[in-house]
C-alpha cells in the first residue's frame, strides 16, 4: 500500500479532550507542504489552526465544519496523487474501525498536578511536569492570565526538561496580595518560590507582564537564568501598554463587554471562545482579584518599573525575544534599543499571544533555547 498520512484531531494541552472543526483552510485535492495551515479547530479554551503534519495531497477531508471529534480522531488524509482511491478508502475504514478515544484526564488521574507553595509571606500555585532531573523551565504568565496560558507549550517542554508553571500573585490560584504591585515585588515572589523549590538555576520563560517579571528576576539574580525567553514582553516597546486592555479587563462585568477587550489579545478575534470569556468573568468575581489587578494596572500605566527594567537589561548577558509586529497590547519591541545579547524572533500572523496562536513556531524556538540542559 502507498504511504498514507493521517491528519488527526490535535491535543493542545493536558485538559483538551475534543475539538470542533471550524473551517478548512485547504480544499480536497490541494497540494500541501509540511507546516501549512490546514484547518481551524475550536477547543473549550481557544480557536487555533492545525498545521499539516507532512507534505502531500489532501486526498480526503473526513471531518466537516461543525463536527466535534475526540483528540486523535481522523479528520483528513494526506497521500500522493497517484495513490488509488481504493487505498484511501481502505485506510480510512481501517482507522475508524480500530480507533479508540483516549481516556479523559479526570478518569485516569493524569493532568497537570498543582501544589501551593508558601514563600516570603505569599502563597503561589505551582504546577510541575516532566522529568525530575535537568535544568527546569519556569513559565511565568501575563497580566490577568494564569498557568493554563501555557497549555499549548508545557507538554512539549516537559518531554525534555522539568517544567515549573506558576500563578503570579493576584492571579489564578495564588494569593491576591500583590503588595505595591511593582515588578520587583512580583519577581521577588517568584524568586522566593524557586528558593523553596530548591531551584538555583532555570530557563526563565515569561509572557507579557510575566516576561517583564522574568527579566527583572534575571537582572536582580545573576546566575539564576540558564536562558531567558521573553514572549510579547511588556515594557520593551517604544509605545505604551494598551490602557484600553488594562482598564477594560477590570471594568467589564459581562461577557459581551469583555469580548472586545479579549479580542485585542489575538490576531484573529474569532479565536476568543465563550469558555475563555466565562473563565475570566468567574475569576474577576473572586475576592481580591479586582483590587490586585487594579494595583498592577496602575503600576504598568505609570511606567516607572518598565523604565527601570530597561535601564537594567544590560545586566542580562543574553535573551530571546519572541514578538509580533501586530501586537495590540504591548506593541512591537524596539529592537534597536535592546542590548547586544538580545535577539528578536518575529512571529507572523499572531497578536499578543504567539505561544497560543502560533504554538508550533514558538515551541520550536523554546526547544532551541532550553535544549536538554
Amino acid at each position: 500500500m502507498s504511504e498514507v498520512t493521517p491528519i488527526r484531531m490535535p491535543k493542545w494541552g493536558l485538559s483538551m479532550q475534543e475539538g470542533a472543526i471550524v473551517e478548512w483552510c485547504k480544499a480536497q485535492g490541494d497540494t500541501i507542504a509540511e507546516g501549512d495551515d490546514l484547518v481551524d479547530i475550536e477547543t473549550s479554551k481557544i480557536t487555533n489552526v492545525c498545521e499539516s503534519p507532512a507534505a502531500g495531497v489532501l486526498r480526503r477531508i473526513v471531518a466537516q465544519p461543525g463536527e466535534t471529534l475526540p483528540v486523535g480522531a481522523l479528520i483528513g488524509v494526506l497521500a500522493a496523487s497517484v495513490t488509488p482511491e481504493a487505498e484511501i478508502d481502505a485506510y480510512i475504514a481501517d482507522f475508524q474501525a480500530n480507533f479508540t478515544p483516549e481516556e479523559s484526564a479526570e478518569a485516569d488521574g493524569a493532568g497537570l498536578a498543582t501544589t501551593m507553595v508558601e514563600a516570603a509571606g505569599r502563597t503561589l500555585r505551582v504546577a510541575r511536569l516532566g522529568p525530575e532531573e535537568g535544568t527546569p523551565v519556569v513559565l511565568i504568565h501575563g497580566y490577568s492570565g494564569d498557568l493554563n496560558n501555557w497549555m499549548f507549550n508545557i507538554e512539549e517542554l516537559a518531554a525534555r526538561n522539568p517544567v515549573i508553571a506558576l500563578d503570579l500573585p493576584g492571579h489564578g490560584g495564588s494569593t491576591k496580595d500583590v503588595g505595591d504591585g511593582s515588578l520587583r515585588t512580583l519577581a521577588d515572589s517568584v524568586g522566593a518560590t524557586l528558593d523553596v523549590l530548591a531551584v538555583s538555576r532555570a530557563h526563565l520563560v515569561g509572557h507579557s507582564l510575566g516576561a517583564a517579571v522574568a527579566a527583572r528576576l534575571a537582572a536582580d539574580r545573576p546566575g539564576l537564568a540558564a536562558s531567558l525567553t521573553l514572549i510579547a514582553p511588556a515594557g520593551l516597546s517604544a509605545s505604551p501598554i494598551s490602557e484600553e486592555f488594562l482598564i477594560g479587563v477590570i471594568e467589564a462585568q459581562r461577557a459581551k463587554d469583555l469580548r472586545p477587550v479579549l479580542e485585542l489579545l489575538l490576531a484573529d478575534p474569532a479565536a476568543v471562545t465563550k469558555d475563555m470569556l466565562d473563565d475570566m468573568i468567574k475569576f474577576k468575581r473572586l475576592d481580591g482579584v479586582e483590587e490586585a489587578l487594579s494595583a498592577l494596572r496602575d503600576r504598568m500605566i505609570e511606567g516607572h518599573d518598565a523604565a527601570s527594567l530597561r535601564a537594567d537589561l544590560a545586566k542580562i548577558p543574553s535573551a530571546l525575544v519572541i514578538a509580533s509586529r501586530e501586537d495590540r497590547i504591548v506593541g512591537a519591541p524596539d529592537e534597536a534599543a535592546l542590548p547586544a545579547g538580545f535577539t528578536v524572533a518575529w512571529i507572523a500572523g499572531a497578536g499578543h499571544m504567539p505561544h497560543l496562536e502560533k504554538s508550533g513556531e514558538v515551541n520550536a524556538l523554546l526547544a532551541g533555547q532550553v535544549g536538554g540542559a
